[in-house]
């Protein structure tokens, strides 16, 4: 019996000795890659290095990784990071050199991204190890798999690299992978293969612009669905401020969304190389838009192409099968004066399917359909129905529109400050037409209404032109109950004016129709 306890005292000893030497050895030789066997452009310093060689776990603690760009400017760098590598298979690793991880976690206080300038490498710097992707296929040269692995981070930002100011950042970052693979062609949205994704994001803030900025409480993505809480885009000075700053007409904006989802979202690239998007359907929920415009400023005269030229224009494949907008609230407001308040137009209850959102499909093959349906000016039913396709390069639309139920005095907010006109009377319905392209448009509209008056006033003196007033109301017929079908009609050519939005050709076809219809002018 005690020969047995000598004995298995003996083997154990030996066993515990050679779990010392292993974990040992095995440390000095991840010392040697990292000091030796990384790329150039990664440098990596750490604390300590624990190893457990039986079960093959590893653990790196209080890590910094830089990753040095192309360009010698910044590339991306990971701050007191610790790295737990588990269920290494290290015979295969000895025998075949294939690297198989069961799980690898980091947990970081700051990942830090400095986005790639596009400056061409030098070619003195031919024979430095690139910033490829590392665990590419064409840079391993024997298999590479992680079951599981889990990045946690507070805080992520991505800066400029030659201003060094913050552009994006996002807490509480959790990023988790199944099954991750080298991956064969590499391409920014997908620098590995991976079976499945969990990621989640708290309090993320992108500068868009120079004045306007994007914020979104709460990122959930599973693959699948992309689900965004509390969006925001927002100009980030007040009103007075971009007034004294712009040079040109420019919009000062406010939009609120309070969740995004996006289902079945797909990404990548195309052999080609172009990049894709697709998406079954998005659905805004409760979006809030203000937008004030300062008329007082010099006109912006850049172009603006209509929507159907922006979707077929864009440098890469989209196509979003239905759009869903719910409950949504739109405040336009425009200031032309400054001894009068800005003019409002408010549409409420905004409920809208927008179809076939895209620019993969051939001429003539489908058509993007938008039907939407609102409450203008708190109470009056409006309704639009507008179609385009996408890859007609004369940019021809067709929209059916109506409006019931509008007192001319809802109209007095926007018009009487902005045009110097109040109106009296009912607009009981009015049904309009316009077939259209980039350059002109046709009109056919409806209306019935009753009682109408139009007075214009002197904005500064804020009286009434009595003589302006009475000139204008011996032109305009009162009411369309005179006619036998009890509406009176009016047909229009406008001529588009390019360096316009598609809403200021909208209502300039309207504004054409109405004033053909009241007018007895012909």
């Amino acid at each position: 019996m005690k020969k047995l306890l000598i004995g298995l005292f003996i083997f154990v000893s030996l066993l515990g000795a050679a779990a010392i030497f292993l974990n040992i050895y095995l440390k000095k030789q991840l010392q040697e890659v990292i000091e030796n066997d990384l790329p150039k452009s990664i440098s990596l310093t750490y604390e300590d290095i624990m190893i457990d060689s039986w079960g093959g776990n590893a653990k790196i603690e209080n890590a910094s990784v830089n990753f040095r760009s192309n360009d010698s400017l910044p590339g991306s760098k990971v701050q007191n990071a610790t790295v737990s590598l588990q269920g290494m298979n290290h015979w295969d690793y000895f025998r075949n050199k294939n690297i198989h991880f069961k799980n690898i976690e980091i947990n970081a206080d700051t990942l830090i991204h400095y986005p790639n300038t596009g400056i061409k490498k030098s070619t003195t710097d031919k024979q430095e190890d690139s910033i490829d992707n590392p665990i590419s296929a064409k840079n391993l040269e024997h298999s590479f798999q992680i079951e599981n692995f889990n990045l946690i981070t507070d805080f992520i930002q991505i800066r400029n690299p030659k201003t060094d100011q913050t552009e994006l950042r996002t807490a509480h970052f959790n990023l988790k992978l199944k099954g991750i693979t080298p991956t064969i062609s590499e391409t920014p949205t997908r620098p590995f293969n991976y079976e499945q994704i969990q990621l989640s994001s708290d309090s993320l803030y992108y500068k868009l612009n120079a004045f306007d900025v994007l914020t979104i409480a709460q990122v959930k993505w599973d693959g699948i669905s992309l689900i965004l809480d509390n969006t925001q885009i927002k100009t980030i000075i007040s009103r007075t401020a971009l007034s004294k700053q712009i040079k040109s007409e420019r919009d000062h904006n406010n939009l609120r969304v309070k969740q995004i989802i996006v289902d079945s979202l797909r990404y990548g690239h195309h052999p080609s190389k172009k990049m894709y998007i697709d998406a079954s359907k998005l659905e805004l929920k409760q979006p809030s838009y203000t937008i004030y415009r300062d008329k007082r400023l010099p006109d912006n005269y850049e172009t603006k192409p209509l929507y159907s030229e922006k979707l077929r224009e864009l440098d890469f494949d989209l196509m979003i099968d239905s759009v869903l907008i719910s409950n949504g609230a739109i405040t336009y407001e425009e200031k032309v004066s400054g001894t009068s308040q800005a003019g409002k137009l408010d549409f409420k209850q905004i409920h809208a399917s927008i179809y076939n959102l895209g620019n993969t499909y051939a001429l003539g093959a489908k058509k993007t359909k938008i039907d939407i349906q609102a409450l203008f000016m708190t109470k009056s039913p409006l309704r639009l129905k507008w179609n385009f396709d996408v890859q007609n390069t004369q940019d021809q639309f067709y929209v059916d529109g109506s409006l019931k139920d509008l007192p001319a005095t809802d109209l007095n907010a926007f018009t009487s400050p902005n045009l110097g006109a109040s109106m009296k009377g009912s607009l009981q319905e009015v049904y309009f037409n316009i077939a259209g392209n980039d350059s002109n448009s046709h009109i056919d509209l409806k209306m019935k209404y009753d009682d109408f008056k139009v007075s214009i006033v002197d904005q500064g003196k804020k009286k009434k032109k009595w003589l302006a007033s009475t000139l204008a109301n011996i032109f305009i017929s009162k009411t369309s109950n005179r006619e036998d079908s009890g509406f009176k009609e009016g047909q229009g050519e406008v001529q588009r004016n390019q360096n316009k939005s598609f809403f200021n050709y909208l209502w300039i076809n309207l504004k054409e129709g109405m004033l053909k219809a009241m007018t007895l002018l012909d």
